[in-house]
């Protein structure tokens, strides 16, 4: 339950004082939420360039079939660790 105080410069009851600390609760909550939606972009940067590299090093390694793709990952895979 909210309590309302009246404003003592007008005749209103704490609707300008409620409306401006949700104002502020709901920028924060923005803030924090626009932080975790840049970091999340970064890691799909991130990740989509790893694709390019890899899907780059499987076409060096001249991938023919499905079967061949496994055991050229997982050595494309080994050289990127080293």
């Amino acid at each position: 339950m909210e309590i309302i105080q009246q404003c003592p410069s007008c005749n209103s009851q704490g609707e300008i004082t409620m409306s401006t600390e949700r104002l502020i609760l709901e920028t924060k909550l923005v803030k924090e939420l626009n932080g975790v939606i840049k970091k999340l972009n970064d890691e799909v940067d991130m990740l989509t360039k790893q694709k390019v590299f890899l899907q780059s090093k499987l076409k060096e390694k001249g991938v023919v079939n499905d079967e061949d793709k496994t055991d050229n990952v997982a050595s494309v895979r080994e050289e990127v660790r080293i």
